[in-house]
């Protein structure tokens, strides 16, 4: 099932956050792939051990971390997220909060920050030039398999959903990107699992249910 797991590293940068200051942000790396197959356990039991071990002189944790792949390098775009969990030095994906912001541009005394809105918006851009390209697909009714034809068709639709009242009470309540991959990915998960039907375990119908209220919080319907 794809979940990955994530620990936290003593590795940092520093962004520049919205009250003006500074702010030293730890990378959340991915640890494990695939977390909840079966013959990864022994992996993500040894990832959990360390991470432990690295943060086990720590009396506080830190307040705000970046993801980032398993190669432990941040970029523009990263998310940060305020760290949720007391005491624990890891998580699985889907546990993790709406991104609090994003990196962004790097300068000569760390990174920038954008907001949910900024990144939402470079997203969408991005997007509408990869479907122009026949790249990616975007779904303007997922459940229903409809894509948009264009880029300037997507172009056309999230910029009226971003000008809604909707979007600005999303936006300012849970951080809801319009384009975040976990969206994609969270629906994605969902579809796999409902397509098991009479062969979905119990652990299964567990996670799914998880997912959907996932969805739910990130304003999806499902």
């Amino acid at each position: 099932m794809g979940v990955d797991l994530y620990t936290l590293k003593k590795k940092a940068v520093r962004a520049l956050v919205p009250n003006g200051i500074r702010e030293t942000v730890y990378f959340l790396q991915l640890a494990v792939e695939n977390a909840l197959w079966q013959d990864s356990q022994g992996t993500v039991d040894s990832a959990v051990r360390y991470a432990h071990k690295e943060w086990e002189e720590h009396s506080q944790f830190p307040k705000l971390v970046v993801q980032v792949g398993s190669e432990g390098l941040p970029q523009s775009g990263s998310p940060i997220f305020k760290w949720p969990f007391f005491k624990r030095p890891y998580c699985f994906d889907h546990e993790l909060p709406a991104p609090f912001g994003y990196l962004g541009e790097k300068e000569i005394c760390g990174y920038l920050f954008r907001t949910v809105r900024e990144q939402a918006r470079l997203n969408i851009v991005e997007t509408a030039r990869r479907i122009d390209e026949g790249s990616t697909e975007a779904y303007k009714d997922f459940w229903h398999g409809k894509v948009f034809e264009s880029g300037e068709e997507f172009l056309r639709f999230q910029g009226r959903f971003m000008q809604s009242d909707d979007w600005n009470k999303k936006s300012q309540e849970s951080g809801y990107d319009v384009m975040s991959p976990r969206i994609s990915k969270i629906l994605s998960l969902i579809r796999f699992i409902e397509g098991k039907g009479q062969g979905a375990s119990p652990a299964d119908l567990h996670f799914l249910g998880s997912l959907k209220e996932k969805a739910v919080q990130f304003g999806c319907a499902c």
